[in-house]
């Protein structure tokens, strides 16, 4: 199974209906339906769906999109798991058990989720990828940077780990009545969580029926790009746990292109990505549409 997530879709443009046809002719024969698709859209794809006799590999949390307010975040944090503010960890909760109950209409065995975030600055630490982006990684400036968003994280933490915990604690048992797993997603900013020793703790707390390891490729290639951790390092400690994963291509710092797009080498970590592990291309509209039909035969 080779499946392509619902980020390729042109929300704006195309009907959803449409893009599945779409990519099923050029040989995807499942789909992962992401935080962008709407209650509507949502409708639509899953009767389409039927029709066509497409698989949906994953549901990506938040899905549908939650129409109970405004958020100031991007829409892939709409709320967190890991908020400090009741209310809105809460309505991370309620929105997660609803994309649980889309992957249990749909038949996907996995929901994948952004856990969260530590809130005492900007999540995007833009002094450190200013400096990344101006190849001043081996510099005295780069190193205090780096070194100082660690301690921070650390020291800042605990709150927010205890706040995810109980988000996940009330998760458990709603997912595994369902038949469905939790893929907890590696992360790209440096004060996201989890980040490389957190994935070990949340996962030794779950049994695989709730909880497994999603591994996206340009999110660890950041952390390595960075000089955090490196990229093999997250499939080797966790490819016991590893459920699914996100292809893409990255350049820089931006990723989500095709895969093989751009200066990252994929070909060291296809090895790990065998069966039964679930096989997702998440690259956005700005994608080589070329390259995403050649990565169907490369893929394969």
């Amino acid at each position: 199974m080779l499946s392509i997530s619902t980020s390729w879709f042109d929300h704006n443009t195309q009907s959803i209906s449409d893009w599945l046809n779409a990519i099923k002719s050029i040989g995807y024969n499942a789909v992962e339906l992401s935080y962008k698709v709407t209650q509507e859209q949502l409708n639509e794809a899953t009767e389409t769906i039927k029709k066509i006799n497409i698989k949906v590999s994953s549901i990506h949390n938040f899905c549908p999109t939650p129409d109970d307010g405004n958020s100031p975040r991007h829409i892939s944090n709409y709320y967190r798991l890991s908020s400090l503010d009741v209310e809105e960890r809460l309505s991370a909760v309620k929105w997660t058990k609803i994309a649980i109950d889309t992957a249990k209409l749909v038949n996907a065995k996995v929901v994948v989720i952004h856990a969260g975030t530590l809130d005492f600055e900007d999540e995007r630490s833009p002094k450190l990828f200013q400096l990344f982006v101006d190849g001043q990684t081996d510099t005295p400036e780069y190193s205090y940077e780096r070194k100082r968003i660690l301690k921070a994280r650390n020291d800042k933490k605990q709150p927010y780990i205890e706040a995810l915990n109980k988000s996940l604690a009330e998760l458990a048992d709603y997912t595994k009545e369902r038949g469905v797993i939790i893929g907890l997603e590696t992360r790209y900013y440096p004060i996201e969580i989890p980040n490389f020793e957190e994935i070990g703790y949340f996962l030794n707390q779950y049994d695989k029926q709730v909880m497994g390891y999603w591994h996206d490729v340009g999110h660890a290639e950041i952390n390595d790009r960075l000089g955090i951790t490196p990229h093999l390092k997250f499939l080797e400690t966790y490819k016991d746990r590893l459920i699914g994963v996100h292809i893409h291509g990255m350049k820089g710092k931006r990723d989500h292109l095709a895969p093989f797009e751009g200066d990252m080498d994929l070909e060291p970590y296809l090895s790990y990505f065998t069966d039964p592990v679930i096989k997702v291309v998440e690259s956005k509209k700005f994608a080589d549409e070329k390259l995403i039909r050649q990565a169907v035969k490369r893929l394969s």
